[in-house]
């Protein structure tokens, strides 16, 4: 799934980012997974993040506002199966 399809902004489309030197110009990363934005946060900082990652809002609020209701209720939120967990497919023949 491409980062336009899931909400996210991919580098070379950001304005803070230059093509000439291929990097952001503000010194952002944007992991493309979750668990590389949860490192960088946890090695960086979540100032380290770019504003467009997709896990920044949900990582700032975990760090910086853990009791809070929105923190709360986004842990609460159901998440979806992981990539290599396992599926049963049931094929029904006519």
């Amino acid at each position: 799934m491409s980062r336009k399809a899931s909400g996210g902004m991919a580098c070379w489309q950001c304005p803070r980012y230059s093509r000439a030197e291929r990097r952001c110009l503000d010194g952002k990363a944007n992991p493309k997974s979750k668990a590389d934005s949860v490192a960088v946060a946890e090695l960086l900082g979540v100032r380290a993040l770019c504003h467009y990652n997709l896990y920044r809002d949900a990582l700032a609020l975990r760090t910086y506002l853990p009791n809070a209701p929105a923190t709360l209720a986004l842990a609460r939120k159901p998440q979806p199966a992981a990539a290599g967990g396992r599926i049963e497919v049931e094929i029904l023949e006519d």
